[in-house]
């Protein structure tokens, strides 16, 4: 059984701020889109799933932010749970941002993020002067996965694998713990409060979307 300790930290009491978003309303996000540039760039939400989709037209963007800048990386943990139909010809982040300008791959600007560019995943922060920026090998995004961000430490959590067994579903158990993949210390994020930002663009005429199932946030610096 878990220490107490644990249980008021995982019920996000004793924290000094805790968000569970299941995307079940939206009051709290705000869109950019088409409205920013022209393209087919769209954002559809519903209960437990929030997609932010290209549409046909290359370089189309979809973006996401909460509508406050509450979010300090230096004191907190933040988790995704999502996929996406395709890794190649696109770019997207989601993570710590300091402006609400759009992400690129070579941003120096203070963030912490998940970076998928051109078929493969990266862990990246920035300070403000320089990037520090890393490939995580291995991850297939568009299986659904679980992702976290502690501060400049990049971890990720394999859901369980289905497969058929004589026709019929059999799900492939996986220990469900999360797995450190990258600690990037040379230029950690400023300690000041950053937005939550969510962002795809296409580089060629296709459909790419990603889309998310859960966002969770944990501060534990005390007032």
């Amino acid at each position: 059984m878990p220490e107490i300790s644990s249980i008021i930290y995982e019920k996000g009491e004793d924290l000094n701020k805790y968000l569970y978003d299941n995307y079940y309303s939206t009051e709290n996000l705000e869109y950019l889109t088409v409205s920013a540039k022209p393209g087919t760039g769209e954002i559809t939400s519903k209960i437990f799933e929030l997609e932010l989709n290209t549409g046909v037209t290359a370089n189309s963007i979809a973006m996401v932010n909460y509508n406050n800048i509450l979010m300090n990386p230096y004191y907190a943990e933040a988790v995704w749970k999502m996929y996406m139909n395709s890794m190649d010809d696109v770019f997207c982040f989601f993570g710590f941002k300091e402006t609400l300008s759009e992400p690129t791959y070579n941003m120096i600007e203070s963030h912490a993020g998940f970076m998928i560019y051109n078929g493969k995943l990266y862990a990246s922060v920035a300070n403000g002067y320089d990037q520090q920026r890393v490939e995580l090998v291995g991850i297939d995004c568009t299986r659904v996965e679980n992702f976290k961000i502690e501060n400049y430490k990049f971890f990720i959590m394999p859901l369980p694998e289905v497969e058929e067994s004589l026709g019929l579903p059999r799900t492939i158990s996986i220990k469900r713990v999360w797995k450190e993949y990258t600690s990037l210390s040379n230029f950690p994020p400023e300690n000041m409060n950053h937005h939550i930002v969510q962002y795809i663009t296409n580089y060629v005429g296709a459909t790419k979307f990603i889309k998310f199932n859960r966002f969770i946030y944990k501060e534990v610096y005390a007032d």
